[in-house]
């Protein structure tokens, strides 16, 4: 019924709109007919009618020379090499970067996929989705910098859990809201802002609503019972309103998981108006608010995988169990909402950005759903678990100015600002009896009562920056910057029946240096310096012993140059990096004030980074391309020379692209080198080792007059079932496994 339905509106639609109609407008705005793909497209008229502004101070380096290839845009069979490339760098990047454009999001990824199940397509970036893509995303890395280590920006505003700075990867953004896509590899300059920048910086940016009134609605099925169903809607510019233009986004995505009992609900609301004042300034309005509730799977052993098969996940549905998948459930609720300002004065150009974000995290499960310990180890009668509720709300602001000085060899933008950032994170945690809900005290806590934790920690974040772009000659731009941080924390709390009042305040100074050489028009080379920062995360409070002697926030030494080539045919580009991690932040277990087992924190070593990655893709003529990217990877101790969890030794991606007429489709193939896993590499230790494994998807894609657009994909299409993550314990060791083949069917129609 559900599917009928929306079908017949889509005909519906289709029947009402037999017009062709211009596509939405994009944040990477296509290339006007006639001009070299690969280069920046010319300014247009209607900046001050709703367009916004490009000022260089926000968004995404080098996005302007890529293109969107929206099935229902004018140019969108143009199959040039940059158009269709999956993944590319830019002429203008100053670090290694690879943006990911509407044609990888649109018409390759899965349209039900989070943003790392997007960025996995570029080289150095692994991702693990053992229930499939959107809906389980694991351990997501960069070059071996682990979730927390890197930044995830949207609309160019760096957001995450304050406590460690990790991503509730599903319940932010989908791609079905999703424009583009960019991931720099590097801690970017001294105006990139953020709790984590030394990994690197994931950007995400909405779309740009339409100069015309329009949309699209969409709707699959697939493998797993799933389903999806959404729509975008553009009101085009409202002339009565000084030339407004608004975006409604809705997406709902429901599945019974690939793994058993994995069950997975989300859905999704987003909302952006840009509102043009006078001819200058624009004022943007944005709001995203998402739902999501799932079954918490979890890591099987192999022996478990042998008598279940690898589609288990300790879920069952038996309610005397702590496995039981109604017991094991995580609910989230996530908003985010910023006003921003972008105004031309002519002297200097201002962009400015107030926002907010929260997420509410109200998690259930049993204490341990692999039922190694039995119920009545813990309880007398019952099922034994925890209920536990995380709500984190940061509010901030990010000011940049800037503006052009002196002529010829002299010629300056000289830019500054500041991102200021408050957050408060509130955590309760208590045992329960599963089967009532209701507070008990474990068996193995005598005299102690119920286990409770309800703690409350605060952040506060300011980072000023000053940096120069200097174009000394025609084509040549270096850019140094200083950037000055303080961050400071608090923790009041209850941990494990210990009451605790810690606190702690950590500065950096940060400087970088970047230089981009516009050699030709379609090559460019760069190279840059810069320092990288993390503060500590909010762990380093919980104990009795948070700091024996004063811990030093962690920083990088990045140093990376590349070349990168443009034109119809070819988009290629090669880079090579050496990163030195100072100042990481480890803990042992010792006995404090007559209390066992307290985690002591202390600055030990670091991790030197270095490697090699390169992507390209060839339009070989009569709708057909070719693309392959890749990376060498080495991520090792300082101080046992061995390498670290979860650092990949290399990736690669290769395959097939098609476009022409109607028709489209793609076959790609990724790679993920050996790894290590739990603590890293051991050689007393075989547990720790992961094997090198390869997936394989496949797309195929018909269109009908830019009205209708319809695609079969087809992931893991081989059906290869390696290990991609695990625990590396000594003992019975626990993995998850590439999902199973699975199929999905989507129609979209635009009007």
């Amino acid at each position: 019924m559900r599917l009928t339905a929306s079908l017949a509106l889509m005909a519906f639609a289709l029947n009402a709109n037999a017009q062709d109609k211009p596509a939405s407008s994009s944040t990477v705005p296509a290339n006007s007919p006639g001009q070299p793909a690969g280069q920046p497209p010319a300014q247009t008229a209607g900046q001050s009618s709703g367009q916004p502004l490009d000022l260089g101070t926000v968004g995404a380096t080098g996005a302007a020379d890529t293109q969107s290839n929206d099935p229902n845009a004018p140019n969108a069979h143009a199959n040039t090499a940059p158009l269709i490339a999956p993944t590319q760098a830019s002429l203008t990047e100053i670090q290694p970067q690879t943006v990911l454009n509407k044609n990888l999001i649109r018409n390759i990824a899965q349209p039900n996929s989070d943003y790392l199940a997007i960025a996995q397509y570029a080289p150095s970036v692994v991702n693990a989705t053992p229930n499939g893509a959107g809906y389980s995303s694991k351990s997501g890395t960069i070059r071996g910098f682990q979730d927390g280590q890197y930044n995830v920006t949207w609309d160019g505003i760096p957001f995450g859990d304050p406590s460690a700075f990790g991503h509730a990867t599903v319940s932010f953004f989908p791609a079905a809201v999703l424009d583009h896509v960019v991931i720099d590899r590097g801690p970017g300059t001294a105006s990139t802002v953020g709790n984590a920048t030394f990994g690197g910086t994931i950007s995400l940016f909405s779309e740009t609503p339409s100069q015309t009134p329009g949309g699209r609605l969409f709707s699959a099925i697939g493998t797993g019972a799933s389903w999806e169903e959404g729509g975008v809607l553009d009101t085009g510019v409202i002339s009565q309103t000084g030339g407004t233009t608004a975006q409604l986004n809705f997406d709902h995505t429901r599945t019974n998981g690939l793994i058993e009992n994995a069950n997975f609900r989300r859905n999704n609301w987003s909302f952006k108006v840009e509102q043009p004042i006078g001819d200058n300034t624009v004022v943007t309005l944005f709001s995203s608010v998402s739902d999501v509730i799932w079954n918490t799977f979890s890591q099987i052993t192999t022996e478990t995988a042998n008598r279940f098969s690898k589609d288990f996940g300790n879920l069952n549905a038996d309610p005397n169990s702590q496995a039981f998948a109604g017991y094991n459930t995580d609910h989230r609720r996530a908003d985010f909402e910023y006003i921003g300002v972008q105004s031309d004065l002519g002297v200097v150009r201002i962009d400015n950005k107030v926002y907010t974000y929260a997420l509410s995290d109200e998690g259930l499960g049993g204490l341990d759903p692999t039922l190694r310990t039995p119920n009545s180890v813990n309880l007398a009668s019952g099922v034994p678990g925890t209920q536990s509720l995380s709500q984190y709300r940061s509010w901030g602001d990010i000011f940049k100015i800037e503006g052009d000085v002196g002529r010829g060899w002299l010629s300056t933008t000289i830019r500054a600002g500041t991102w200021l950032e408050h957050a408060r994170i509130n955590q309760f945690e208590q045992d329960v009896d599963l089967r009532t809900n209701t507070p008990v005290q474990f068996l193995t806590n005598p005299g102690k009562g119920s286990l409770v934790n309800n703690n409350l920690a605060v952040t506060n974040t300011a980072q000023t920056f000053l940096e120069f772009e200097w174009k000394p000659l025609p084509g040549l731009t270096i850019t140094p910057g200083y950037k000055h941080i303080n961050f400071n924390r608090s923790f009041d709390g209850l941990q494990n029946f210990i009451a605790l009042n810690n606190s702690a305040s950590y500065s950096a100074d940060l400087g970088s240096v970047t230089a981009n050489y516009r050699i030709a028009p379609p090559v460019s080379v760069y190279a840059s310096w810069a320092m990288g920062f993390q503060a500590p995360p909010v762990s380093v409070l919980q104990s009795l012993a948070p700091q024996q002697a004063p811990l030093d926030p962690q920083k990088t030494l990045n140093y990376q140059a590349g070349v990168v080539y443009k034109s119809d045919r070819l988009a290629a580009d090669f880079d090579g990096y050496y990163i030195d991690f100072a100042n990481e932040i480890n803990s042992r277990l010792e006995t404090v004030d007559g209390v066992t087992n307290q985690p002591v924190f202390f600055n030990q070593g670091g991790v030197i980074y270095k490697g090699l990655e390169a992507e390209a893709t060839y339009q070989i003529g009569h709708g057909f391309a070719v693309t392959v990217n890749g990376s060498l990877n080495s991520a090792k101790s300082k101080t046992t020379g061995l390498t670290i969890a979860n650092a990949p030794s290399s990736t690669a991606l290769f395959g097939v692209l098609y476009d022409r007429g109607p028709f489209f489709g793609s076959f790609l193939t990724k790679y993920v080198g050996t790894r290590f896993t739990g603590s890293g590499e051991d050689p007393k230790n075989p547990n720790v080792n992961l094997p090198a494994y390869y997936y394989s998807d496949l797309v195929l894609g018909f269109r009908y007059q830019k009205r209708l657009k319809l695609q079969l994909l087809v992931d893991n299409l081989f059906n290869r079932r390696t290990a991609t993550e695990g625990n590396g314990a000594a003992v019975d060791p626990t993995f998850y496994f590439l999902p199973r083949r699975n199929f999905t069917l989507q129609a979209t129609v635009y009007f």
